[in-house]
């Protein structure tokens, strides 16, 4: 019986070691319980994993404007590109920035890496979804006007591009670039 039971433990840690991916099921998903250590801007955050490894995320599915460089309108459905469509752009992405840092900052999150999407970016950054007690933030980017749809294969994407659609129709955060403000 306590072979059994050891060797049960042991196939149990085995499978927390090759990192949280369980079963034979395609639609299963890594997940990774991980500390917000910096918010770099509204999709890229630093993490850091219980063992102070870190790691810089980009945010699955989802395209906040930039900070550090320059905003391209034609990106972002509808806004003009203008100088006015540029600043609105620049705008929103410091508040989409600043939302991330409230929400995100110093807090607790489960990293879920999708297995319909590329596992890492261009740039090499893990490309993830960011759940926490709020839900899952980069949903939330789109559907509060922070971020539009970034157009790439994941799971959620037919979700994504629908609260895109909802909120360039409402006008609702940097939608609101759309009418020239």
């Amino acid at each position: 019986m306590r072979r059994v039971l050891l060797s049960c433990l042991f196939v149990l840690l085995l499978a927390g070691c090759l990192g949280g991916v369980v079963g034979d099921d395609p639609r299963t998903t890594e997940r990774h319980d991980v500390t917000v250590v910096e918010v770099v801007d509204g999709d890229t955050v630093e993490v850091e994993y219980p063992n102070g490894t870190r790691e810089t995320v980009r945010l699955l599915g989802v395209d906040t404007p930039e900070v550090h460089a320059e905003n391209d309108p034609s990106e972002f459905e509808g806004v003009p590109d203008t100088e006015a469509g540029r600043d609105c752009l620049r705008d929103w992405g410091h508040r989409s920035s600043e939302f991330a840092r409230t929400e995100l900052a110093g807090e607790k999150v489960t990293l879920v890496v999708d297995p319909e999407s590329d596992r890492r970016g261009g740039y090499g950054r893990l490309l993830a979804y960011v759940e926490y007690d709020g839900g899952r933030f980069n949903r939330q980017l789109v559907d509060r006007g922070y971020a539009r749809l970034y157009d790439t294969e994941f799971a959620d994407r037919d979700q994504y591009a629908d609260a895109e659609r909802r909120a360039r129709a409402n006008g609702t955060g940097l939608w609101s670039c759309a009418d020239g403000s």
